[in-house]
């Protein structure tokens, strides 16, 4: 059954239009330009309809599981309240961002991946969430037991994308220890503490580990066809060898020469949205509004604030001047595309209708009023 919606502001790939998408079943058959509302549509007025949000890279799904240090919620029940807070925030696709390594405020990840993944496939199966969600594994390239960790995951069909990266005290985004020691002194972090993490970089960090770990993950990307990123590169030669073992995307750049290098060589720049409202980096790095200053600004994640990702958006537009279109792509189609998901991300004949309608509001944060996934109403 053809279903419209109409409203002043849609953006499509070729910019602002007034008018209506035309739906039927799951999918966008037409737009429409239209001055008013047909009788059988939806009237969305003046409120803007986007596309659904793609979201790459997200560690939501650990606070849900660990709301508290030390207390662990029902993974179920977890993949929901997460799955509730993205769907609230325009998100419809989503990657949970999960690690292979370490403990995060008490959480053993290692023990906690396979709950996580479990409750989450079966929350999925069972129809019970209202965004997709997919699955990005971050991949330590520092952690003797990566690959044990990996390959039990390799035939899960929600597997879209790998990340390889090494948070070594003294690599890459903490490069500066003492920026690292600052920063875990303002978080309450004993001495003791902050003793054994700044000591990992001497202890079971062999360089040898690191470079057998990441062939062997670039090994599997291509073996199962997944897309790999570089996480927190900071210099050229480290853009060099992402590029030679096939990244797509630049995930968090904590330089803006890596990130130009990165430019160079095709691959998406992918920033967190936290960074970009925020104005900088919590860790001091590179910040995602310079990004955009030199046009090196390809994707928005929400990183660990949903709703950071709309809001950057419409900054983008208000503070930054770019065309709606623009500003939309980086949290939607260009995401979408970077992923090989070529079927939604777009206000367009053909795309899943993955819809947001958006009131604005002008204390700056843009307000999703209706979401849509695949034709059906989700929040």
């Amino acid at each position: 059954m053809e279903r419209r919606i109409y409203s002043e502001n849609i953006v499509s790939p070729a910019g602002l239009i007034r008018g209506e998408v035309v739906l039927h079943g799951e999918n966008i058959v037409a737009v429409e330009a239209r001055n008013a509302p047909s009788t059988s549509a939806l009237d969305w007025g003046a409120d803007w309809l986007v596309p659904g949000l793609v979201d790459i890279h997200t560690d939501n799904l650990e606070k849900h599981y660990q709301p508290r240090p030390g207390a662990l919620w029902d993974a179920y029940g977890a993949a929901l309240a997460h799955d509730g807070q993205c769907a609230s925030a325009g998100i419809t696709t989503v990657l949970d961002s999960l690690s292979l390594h370490g403990r995060k405020e008490g959480l053993d990840r290692k023990e906690a991946l396979g709950p996580m993944i479990g409750g989450m496939d079966r929350a999925q199966a069972d129809g019970a969430l209202r965004a997709e969600h997919l699955l990005h594994l971050r991949c330590e390239v520092t952690n003797p037991e990566l690959l044990s960790l990996l390959e039990p995951h390799a035939d899960n069909a929600r597997l879209k994308l790998l990340s390889v990266m090494d948070h070594t005290p003294g690599q890459r985004q903490t490069s500066d220890v003492a920026k690292l020691v600052s920063r875990l002194v303002t978080a309450g972090h004993s001495e003791a503490e902050i003793a054994d993490i700044t000591a990992e970089r001497h202890e079971g960090r062999a360089p040898e580990l690191a470079y057998a770990n990441r062939r062997s993950v670039v090994a599997f990307a291509r073996e199962y066809g997944v897309p790999i990123c570089a996480h927190d590169d900071a210099t050229e030669a480290h853009v060099d060898e992402a590029h030679q073992d096939g990244c797509v995307i630049a995930e968090f750049p904590v330089t803006l020469t890596a990130a130009l290098r990165s430019k160079s060589y095709g691959m998406a720049i992918c920033m967190g949205g936290p960074n970009f409202v925020r104005g900088s980096s919590h860790s001091g790095n590179l910040s995602a509004r310079e990004c955009a200053q030199h046009g090196v600004l390809d994707i928005l994640a929400s990183d660990y604030v949903p709703l950071s990702m709309l809001r950057s958006a419409f900054m983008l537009i208000d503070d930054f001047a770019w065309a709606p279109e623009r500003a939309l792509a980086t949290v939607a189609a260009t995401p979408a595309r970077s992923l090989g998901l070529n079927d939604r991300g777009e206000i367009a004949a053909g795309q899943r209708a993955d819809l947001l309608r958006i009131a604005r509001r002008t204390a700056g944060w843009p307000v999703p009023a209706e979401v849509w996934r695949q034709g059906v109403r989700v929040a």
